[in-house]
């Protein structure tokens, strides 16, 4: 990703008319930051996205698609998101990113499954949907990266 997204913003101007957002991928420093900035326990928190989180600091790809974000992690454990997902599916979720269309992306606490989630209703720190709004866009953290991945590599071929 790193290698790719100066690919994807060279000449972003000149196609598009208007300057590119702020895509980037941010590194965590150094290890012994990341250990600074994980809590030793993060409840909820799957391994894998305390895996990610020791490397990733967050990232923010603004101009594809609708544009998708990763928080960083802070705002992951400690932040105003959803904990539970209540409707047409129930499941306890760690919320990590969002889409710029007002989206949010999850992970299942139970089934490691990634979600996307529009149009439900935040009630607490329960989003509710009802027969609309939950979509399993990934059976886990990896291939819902991948999936990010393989869409910037696809923007970056399709110029």
């Amino acid at each position: 990703m790193c290698e790719l997204i100066p690919r994807f913003t060279q000449g972003f101007e000149s196609r598009f008319g208007y300057p590119p957002g702020e895509n980037v991928l941010v590194r965590v420093a150094s290890e012994a930051e990341s250990e600074g900035n994980l809590p030793p326990v993060a409840v909820g928190v799957s391994e894998d996205l305390l895996c990610f989180y020791g490397q990733v600091e967050r990232l923010s790809l603004p101009d594809l698609d609708s544009g998708f974000f990763i928080h960083q992690f802070a705002e992951v454990v400690n932040g105003e998101q959803p904990k539970i997902l209540a409707g047409d599916v129930s499941d306890s979720i760690v919320v990590f990113g969002s889409d710029g269309g007002g989206g949010l992306f999850a992970l299942s606490v139970t089934q490691g499954n990634v979600y996307s989630l529009s149009g439900g209703a935040l009630i607490g720190d329960i989003y509710e949907t009802e027969g609309h709004g939950v979509t399993i866009i990934s059976r886990d953290l990896w291939g819902f990266l991948e999936g990010l991945r393989g869409e910037l590599i696809n923007s970056i071929s399709h110029r």
